[in-house]
């Protein structure tokens, strides 16, 4: 016999299964509205700040280039970097404004404060290599992974190490490098490094591996400062372009991270 034969029987069966289920089912129904819509507002949420970082982003790309000559831009731009920090933490726009913000600390001669942020920013970023499963999982998860950014930061605080006279740290950094990303301008500032330190044959043997490096990259070609440094220290010169270029960390590398990173 049907147990549900009558249409009695089948509304009782209904309430009773009601009775046991019904408590869990609105929960589970609840839990699944609330997920869709906070993941929409969590959504909505990222989209928004990543629009307000880009637009600060590009004020803060303005107030780096207009304090060159105007020195009031440059605290702007120091506002705007750390603002978009904090707008946006752990995001490509917040590791770039570190980049900036290090950079603005060394044009006011504050290295330390400069060493403090290029050592955070490759603390987040570190220069190693990554599988692509890995890359992929980070995707998956929102998260980025960018190992040419840590090794751009670990060329510039090598400079910043340098120029407060700390060589063999600068060394130590250089040293640690995990991706061969910037290796003609690590290897063109290890001859620096060496060349201060009077290790002559040491820095001509840099300078000819950074020479050979940058002829290997497909139409590059060695800086004219780098071939007039190895040439000098052939002669048995003093390497007079080779100090002012290694004190000055504030100079940017011609190459950027393939990221949407501008030029610094």
């Amino acid at each position: 016999m049907d147990p549900y034969g009558t249409e009695e029987d089948q509304i009782k069966a209904l309430k009773q299964w009601w009775a046991r289920n019904g408590s869990s089912t609105l929960i589970g129904v609840g839990l699944a509205l609330a997920l869709v819509f906070g993941w929409q507002w969590w959504q909505q949420r990222q989209q928004g700040a990543s629009e307000q970082a880009a637009v600060t982003y590009q004020q803060l790309l303005q107030a780096v280039d207009a304090a060159a000559t105007d020195p009031i831009q440059g605290t702007t731009a120091a506002h705007l970097a750390a603002q978009l920090k904090e707008l946006s933490p752990g995001s490509r726009y917040a590791d770039y404004a570190s980049l900036m913000l290090a950079r603005l600390h060394v044009g006011k001669n504050e290295l330390i404060a400069a060493e403090t942020e290029l050592r955070a920013l490759l603390e987040r970023q570190p220069d190693v290599a990554r599988g692509a499963l890995a890359t992929r999982i980070d995707g998956l998860l929102g998260r980025y992974a960018d190992p040419q950014l840590g090794a751009l930061a670990r060329v510039r605080l090598a400079r910043v190490l340098l120029a407060l006279g700390r060589s063999d740290d600068a060394l130590a950094v250089l040293d640690a490098a995990g991706t061969d990303d910037f290796a003609v301008e690590k290897l063109e500032l290890r001859g620096d490094i060496l060349s201060r330190r009077n290790d002559t044959a040491g820095a001509i043997t840099a300078y000819r591996a950074a020479v050979e490096r940058a002829g290997s990259r497909e139409g590059a070609t060695a800086s004219r400062l780098l071939q007039l440094k190895l040439q000098e220290l052939e002669l048995g010169e003093p390497a007079a372009g080779a100090a002012p270029a290694a004190a000055d960390p504030a100079a940017a590398d011609a190459t950027t991270p393939d990221t949407g990173a501008t030029k610094q």
